[in-house]
């Protein structure tokens, strides 16, 4: 009888256990399969990277806020800036930083000075105050900013302090704001190559990596292809300037919720402002000169140590299951569809799932252990439990198999098999994620509880009352990568030419090892042979050095005439230099491949000025001398309304530059070309439309003669 009765008890809490199981995976399950049917009408690679050019560039925000990020603050801007693919004059960083952490702000500051597109922005509150609190403030500063500058910028792109932005996240930005309102970039761990050597001391953070990939790979794709709740990762998060606008004069972030990104990501779901997943790839070279595919993705280092993660991973889901969804909003809320409602129900069952999964694993193992020993079943072979369990079974296989499929794709075949596969069925990583989540669920639990009975409160000094603690960035320390690293994410003149079309993979597969034998760039090798032309090695080479590019095409409107007594033209010709612009302090000088290594030093030793180089081919440049030393009058007008911005001091030479080249490639006038880079605002630009435009005066005094 007590045999009977132990087997019968042991059989009924197999059952109940299995059928939560069930319960909450089948619904999964369907999900999986009905939005990879979705994902299926969706290209793995929608954009034309050629055409993101034929858009002007807009100006675009970016703000880092910081707290004690001292150590690593350097290093994430200047990388981000050095590898950027934007032009310099168009994007801006905001630093928001505290009064009373003197060296993140003495590092922000260093970097302000180096950078002139960086600017320092004090809270006007002792921190640490919200991650939301700090962008709030400085979203307030950027329209300050704004208005001194009579600027208009397009976005505001939110990062975290430890992340290496991909090099083309701006100028994706730039072309998708044209076609959405909110956007969010991939997020994927930065990982070490995996081996079995460092297999336990990565274990953390691989977890991190399978998560994200799994996520970022195909749960935000999914989600947003069957139209439902795709929420923000807090970085790579991008909000446009109509969006900010929606808020007025209220906060954009709401500074009393632990998960802030999440929190606002539903607020514009809600009002019908979806957020665009950019899952975009392009094809690059890697560090052995392999042609692989790149995501343009946000990277950066998670927690390695299992105190961090569970701290980290407490407050996501105190701030996202327990805080900014309740069960009973999923009903409530108005306006969203039944995908919408359900993704959500996705979210706040994870606290759920995450208690669920670590009481099946000895009960998983108790089967399967039945199956060859002589135990009591469990699972009797033919009831209803026993079929119960291989559909859970199966189940589960299925979502390693999916996530197999997406750390495939981020990272490799060697991730897979460290991810999911060792061992089988039961992957070590699998189950110590399982075992951070569990730990993580229950603190959230016993958090949300104290707060519940007042625990989490302080007296008032003054009245005597309990009063809500304030929300403190629960932040997580960071570390960041070598510059050695760091180089492997930056684009090369190989990567450029691949990804505009120029040459084919075949044929930088082959260049790549051949012009390495013979000691050459691999530019010049392509250019020698005929692979590829010069104004296309020229274009690759601005865009690696972060130069502007000119078509000997579109010269007429710089006024280059004017310049023509004020220099040597023996000078310019053997140097192969041409004067532009006139700049503070001297001139803005354009050069070529065939240009001396000294002929920047030799006009400014000369004629005694300072110089500003950007990037013409040799055709552009003797095409502009012929132009500038010309005995026939000319008489176009050269106040055009961009020069005019550039004599006031409005705008710097890079952004006249950058009009006249998209006025020559759009077609349209270069004040409306200056509208929507932002450089003249909108409202500024409708009130005077129509009107006579009132230029400033001429031209500024050339250099002096050169000194023989």
């Amino acid at each position: 009888m007590i045999f009977e009765s132990n087997v019968g008890v042991l059989y009924v809490i197999g059952l109940v256990l299995v059928a939560l199981y069930m319960l909450m995976g089948i619904d999964d399950f369907i999900w999986d399969i009905v939005t990879t049917l979705f994902r299926r009408l969706r290209k793995k690679q929608r954009l034309d990277f050629k055409a993101l050019d034929t858009v002007p560039p807009k100006l675009l925000a970016v703000t880092v806020a910081a707290w004690h990020e001292e150590a690593v603050l350097g290093d994430v801007i200047d990388n981000f800036i050095a590898s950027t693919s934007y032009p310099r004059s168009m994007y801006h960083i905001f630093l928001g930083v505290y009064p009373n952490d003197p060296p993140t702000l003495s590092a922000a500051e260093e970097l302000a000075a180096r950078h002139l597109n960086v600017h320092v922005i004090v809270n006007d509150t002792p921190g640490p105050t919200s991650k939301a609190q700090n962008i709030n403030h400085v979203i307030r500063q950027i329209r300050v900013f704004e208005q001194e500058r009579g600027w208009e910028f397009a976005s505001l792109t939110i990062h975290d302090s430890e992340d290496v932005v991909h090099p083309y996240e701006l100028l994706v930005t730039n072309y998708l704001l044209d076609y959405h309102e909110a956007l969010q970039f991939p997020v994927f761990p930065l990982m070490r190559m995996p081996r079995l050597a460092n297999f336990f001391r990565t274990l953390t953070a691989g977890t991190y990596a399978d998560e994200f990939a799994e996520n970022h790979y195909t749960t935000m794709v999914n989600r947003y292809m069957a139209k439902a709740f795709v929420p923000s990762a807090g970085t790579g998060f991008v909000l446009s300037r109509k969006t900010l606008q929606h808020f007025g004069d209220n906060d954009v972030l709401p500074s009393d919720s632990l998960t802030e990104d999440y929190r606002l990501a539903l607020t514009l779901f809600e009002n019908n402002i979806r957020l665009y997943y950019v899952l975009e790839r392009i094809p690059r070279i890697s560090n052995k000169g392999k042609v692989v595919w790149d995501y343009v993705t946000t990277r950066s280092l998670f927690p390695n140590t299992f105190k961090t993660a569970v701290k980290q991973k407490t407050r996501w889901t105190l701030g996202i299951t327990m805080q900014s969804v309740r069960f009973r909003d999923i009903f409530q809320t108005k306006g969203i569809p039944f995908t919408g409602r359900y993704s959500l129900y996705k979210d706040t069952k994870a606290k759920i799932g995450n208690l669920l999964s670590m009481i099946g694993y000895p009960v998983l193992i108790y089967f399967f252990v039945s199956l060859f020993l002589p135990l009591q079943p469990i699972y009797p072979f033919g009831s209803i439990s026993w079929w119960l369990c291989l559909a859970v079974t199966a189940m589960m296989l299925e979502r390693q198999m999916f996530r197999g499929v997406s750390v495939y794709h981020v990272y490799g075949m060697r991730s897979v098999f460290f991810a999911c596969l060792f061992p089988p069925i039961f992957p070590i990583r699998l189950i110590w994620g399982n075992i951070i989540n569990m730990t993580a669920t229950i603190k959230a639990f016993r958090q949300r509880h104290l707060s519940r009975r007042g625990k989490a409160k302080k007296p008032d000094l003054k009245s005597g009352d309990a009063i809500p603690v304030p929300v403190r960035w629960a932040k997580t320390e960071h570390s960041f990568l070598d510059k050695q690293v760091l180089q492997r994410y930056r684009r090369t003149v190989g990567d450029i030419l691949l990804e505009r079309g120029y040459i084919s993979t075949d044929v930088l597969r082959k260049a790549l090892p051949a012009a390495k034998k013979s000691g050459e760039r691999l530019g010049g090798y392509l250019m020698k042979r005929g692979l590829i032309g010069e104004d296309e090695l020229l274009d690759a080479l601005s865009r690696v050095n972060h130069m502007q590019h000119v078509s000997a095409r579109h010269l007429e409107r710089y006024g280059l005439e004017r310049f023509a007594g004020q220099f040597d033209e023996f000078l310019l010709r053997s140097l192969h230099t041409l004067p532009m612009m006139v700049c503070k302090g001297g001139f803005v000088c354009a050069l070529c491949d065939e240009s001396p290594p000294d002929a920047q030093a030799k006009m400014e030793e000369a004629y005694r000025i300072k110089l500003k180089v950007v990037f013409f081919t040799r055709l552009a440049i003797l095409r502009g001398l012929d132009i500038m030393f010309s005995q026939k009058a000319k008489s176009v007008d050269y106040n055009t309304p961009a020069a005019c911005l550039y004599d006031a001091g409005k705008i710097n030479c890079e952004q006249v530059i950058l009009a006249r080249n998209y006025t020559y490639k759009t077609g349209k006038t270069e004040y409306r070309v200056l509208t929507e880079m932002g450089l003249i605002p909108k409202a500024e630009a409708a009130e005077i439309a129509g009107k006579p435009k009132i230029f400033y005066s001429g031209v500024n005094a050339g250099p002096a003669s050169p000194q023989t």
